[in-house]
């Protein structure tokens, strides 16, 4: 099924990605069905290409991105959180401090999130250290900065929605692009989806279609439902 959330511009963005991937990634997985999955690439192309040109036609083909938004403000929340972590793992009980601030996850993993579970991980940075306060004599400091670059990022995170949102409305006929659209690209995925599953290969699946990614690999797409971020710990009473 393909996601609710692909607006009209990403549909330009997922489609090239998705047609791309089939002809590079699941052709030659079973040659008795590469025929089937060259007319599901091609049938991909072609219905972005109507989009497209929809798109073009209405004056409509600029898309808004965090890249467009400007990500000086991820680059920032992703730097100081390695930074935050580097200092959490020196001290006594290191590992069992970093384990609380990232959620039991790896740092590359958490550190390649999108921009609003970014956010959400530094807030859960700010929890995990709150624990180990008394083995942290430099928290309050760290948790300011933390919390600055959180504040910072919520703020682009809510533009950027907002943006996107005001973007969403579509005409008449752009919707009926859009819906022709989605139809050919979610029968596209269940066809690349039997043809990965026979062969074992089900994992590849989000490789081919980006909405699936937990990581996005199509430059210009966002994720607008990702869970809220947990509430900002209290500042420690000064001693």
């Amino acid at each position: 099924m393909a996601d609710p959330y692909i607006d009209k511009f990403e549909t330009v963005l997922y489609g090239r990605f998705a047609a791309s991937q089939i002809l590079s990634l699941v052709v030659g997985v079973d040659p008795d069905l590469d025929p089937i999955l060259t007319v599901v690439a091609k049938r991909i192309t072609q219905a972005t290409d109507a989009m497209e040109a929809m798109l073009k036609k209405a004056g409509e083909l600029d898309v808004v991105t965090y890249s467009a938004a400007g990500l000086t403000p991820v680059a920032e929340g992703r730097r100081l959180l390695r930074q935050c972590i580097s200092y959490a793992a020196s001290r006594d009980e290191g590992e069992g401090i970093v384990r609380d601030m990232l959620n039991g996850d790896t740092l590359g993993s958490v550190i390649k999130r999108r921009p609003t579970k970014l956010a959400g991980a530094l807030g859960n940075a700010m929890v995990g250290m709150e624990k180990h306060a008394a083995s942290l004599p430099e928290i309050a400091a760290w948790q300011a900065k933390l919390q600055a670059a959180k504040d910072t990022l919520d703020t682009l995170n809510q533009s950027v929605r907002k943006t996107r949102s005001e973007r969403r409305s579509m005409t008449p006929e752009i919707a009926a692009a859009r819906d022709a659209w989605l139809l050919v690209y979610a029968s596209a995925k269940s066809v690349v989806e039997g043809v990965l599953r026979m062969n074992g290969k089900l994992s590849e699946l989000s490789e081919v279609f980006d909405d699936l990614a937990e990581v996005h690999r199509v430059v210009g797409v966002t994720d607008e439902t990702a869970a809220p971020t947990p509430p900002t710990p209290p500042t420690p009473p000064t001693p």
